[in-house]
């Protein structure tokens, strides 16, 4: 099984997020293109970026990048590995996150977790889809 931040990881999600379509069909469709960066913990080290497309109610793509520039995504979200780890291990024994510890928790306060976009307009999708991002995110629970 591949694990997180693989883009195996991110189709297995989308897998659970099309057998979970009414779910996100109550949410709202989402069409926005993304990245997850992974940050070592004891330094500034980039571990890994995954590209991710969702259109509509499905994942559509999901790729390992060196390089985000010609990926065009409407955002990154970067994090040091604890921060993502910590929301993960909150999504394994509860379900979801506490919290403070969703993407839109720690997204505001901008400390441990932070958006990148080249663009405002393209940032806001982050906002926009926000829960649809979070739902996805705690369908990890459903991997094993």
């Amino acid at each position: 099984m591949a694990s997180f931040p693989e883009p195996e990881w991110f189709l297995a999600l989308g897998r659970l997020m099309e057998a979970e379509g009414e779910l996100f069909r109550r949410i709202g469709y989402a069409e926005t293109r993304f990245a997850i960066r992974v940050i070592a913990d004891d330094s500034e080290k980039i571990e890994h970026t995954t590209g991710l497309e969702i259109s509509g109610y499905q994942i559509v793509r999901a790729l390992a990048l060196d390089e985000v520039t010609a990926f065009d995504p409407d955002f990154v979200v970067c994090a040091r590995r604890s921060t993502w780890q910590r929301m993960l291990d909150e999504i394994q024994r509860g379900g979801r996150p506490d919290l403070r510890h969703t993407l839109s928790s720690l997204a505001l306060i901008g400390e441990e977790l932070w958006l990148e976009s080249p663009d405002q307009l393209r940032e806001d999708k982050f906002y926009r889809f926000n829960q649809t991002l979070q739902e996805l995110f705690n369908l990890a629970v459903k991997l094993r």
